[in-house]
């Protein structure tokens, strides 16, 4: 392993490497605009240790599908004399082939926080196609090169958009398989839930991938899963699978749908970069989001934070905010100048804007790296719902139907409302009624929402 340590005598030297550094620092560094005001005190707010960072990289492994160097960095409180807990934090797809200096940018928000409050935080960027391996391959090497630093009892995994999905396979591994976060662990997989593990090795890596596979995340594992509102990346099919099937009871997991604002002029935006600004290609709606605001804060910093002291310090005022079901704490942004998340343990595509709006996810749920789709039907669920002839208590007729004839649905139960959805996904129709007509034709899913809360999908065809 080659490691570069970064203090001020250094400071000439990494000019020339192109590294840029300050050795003591704190949030008050970290641009920011908006007209509510970051935090400042409580949770989510920098603390007072003086953080100090280094760089290492750690030759390829073949042998778990690592073909590249690791490039990493080790961010730790100033004087640091023996191990702490530790966040392992994975970027998106996007950080690829990044010049050091630049992921040095990427990615210092949130290293420094985690240190800045006391704990360790490990972070990689992609060199290129090789993410899942290598990112096995940081956790093993980083736990024994930095013994004196990390915690493996004490471990969060965290990451963005692609780095959710190394944060869903990698808590697996290391959680169930070698027994990290004994004594505090927690998993945060945030804007991203595809699942991809090893692909060479996919015969053997297969089993944590199948519904038994997630069954088996032991049960003290804190689980959390952010998706924002105007995410136009992943898709929400996907993230809710994952969620449901995750087997950690409903008291230790929580799904979070992040909701933007507008204040004075200033749009808070809810989109696939939202608690990953910096981003070197955050352009969702031509918008680059570039420096740190209020949701920064209020559904990064503070999450994060609370899930450390919940995990790793059983603080119980802590649990209300990142594992509170729904509590206000948790739900009120910012004293509620601004809207909260929606905060729920049985999420629905429906509750998401983008995919309301028709302009969801980028790719269909049967892309090729959802390996999630290989080993369960559950996995793309809204295309896999029951024939019309199992549901006795519902008829809808005539099905099939003609273009533009009257659909009707009868049933035992009252009707609170229905949606409908093309062969994509996409929602074509939504009503209060238990009547409706099809202007085109096509297999469609009927997603059925009774008044005493419980749902329902069935299928029609309208054939050409």
């Amino acid at each position: 392993m080659r490691k570069l340590s970064i203090s001020t005598l250094d400071l000439k030297c990494l000019a020339v490497l192109g590294v840029l550094f300050l050795p003591f620092l704190s949030w008050g560094q970290f641009d920011y605009e908006g007209p509510i005001p970051r935090i400042t005190s409580g949770y989510g707010s920098f603390a007072s240790y003086a953080v100090e960072s280094q760089f290492f990289y750690l030759a390829p492994d073949s042998t778990i599908e690592c073909e590249d160097t690791v490039r990493a960095i080790i961010t730790y409180p100033v004087g640091i004399s023996s191990p702490k807990p530790t966040v392992f934090r994975f970027p998106g797809a996007s950080n690829n082939a990044m010049a050091d200096s630049v992921y040095w940018r990427e990615s210092q928000f949130y290293r420094e926080f985690v240190a800045s409050n006391g704990y360790v935080s490990v972070t990689m960027q992609w060199n290129s196609s090789s993410h899942y391996g290598c990112s096995y391959h940081l956790l093993r090497e980083a736990a024994k090169q930095f013994f004196n630093m990390i915690d493996t009892s004490r471990v969060g995994i965290h990451g963005m958009s692609q780095g959710g999905a190394v944060t869903n396979w990698l808590s697996l591994k290391k959680y169930i398989n070698d027994g990290w976060g004994q004594n505090g662990r927690f998993a945060w997989p945030d804007a991203g839930a595809s699942f991809v593990g090893f692909i060479d090795d996919w015969p053997v890596d297969i089993a944590t991938q199948t519904d038994s596979g997630l069954a088996a995340m032991p049960d003290d594992v804190l689980y959390l899963m952010t998706y924002s509102d105007w995410d136009q990346t992943p898709d929400p099919r996907m993230c809710i699978d994952m969620y449901n099937f995750m087997g950690v009871p409903d008291s230790n997991k929580e799904f979070f749908i992040i909701k933007g604002d507008t204040i004075n002029n200033y749009i808070y935006w809810a989109t696939h970069f939202t608690t990953n600004t910096y981003d070197n290609d955050s352009s969702q709606f031509n918008v680059y989001v570039t420096k740190h605001d209020a949701l920064d804060y209020w559904l990064g910093t503070r999450l994060l934070h609370s899930l450390m002291e919940t995990a790793w310090n059983g603080d119980t005022a802590a649990r209300r905010i990142c594992m509170g079901n729904g509590d206000p704490v948790q739900t009120t942004i910012a004293g509620g100048a601004m809207r909260g998340p929606i905060v729920t343990d049985q999420p629905w595509m429906t509750m998401i804007a983008s995919w309301n709006s028709g302009l969801g996810y980028m790719n269909p749920c049967e892309v090729s790296w959802n390996m999630r789709q290989y080993v369960t039907a559950d996995a793309c669920f809204t295309m896999d719902v029951p024939e019309i002839s199992e549901l006795h208590h519902l008829k809808v007729y005539p099905n099939p139907a003609k273009i533009g004839q009257q659909i009707t649905l009868e049933s035992g139960s009252a009707i609170a409302s229905l949606e409908v959805y093309n062969e994509l996904g996409r929602m074509v129709l939504q009503t209060t009624k238990n009547t409706f007509t099809l202007g085109y034709s096509g297999w469609f899913v009927l997603g059925i929402t009774y008044e005493d809360g419980s749902k329902q999908a069935t299928k029609l065809y309208i054939p050409r």
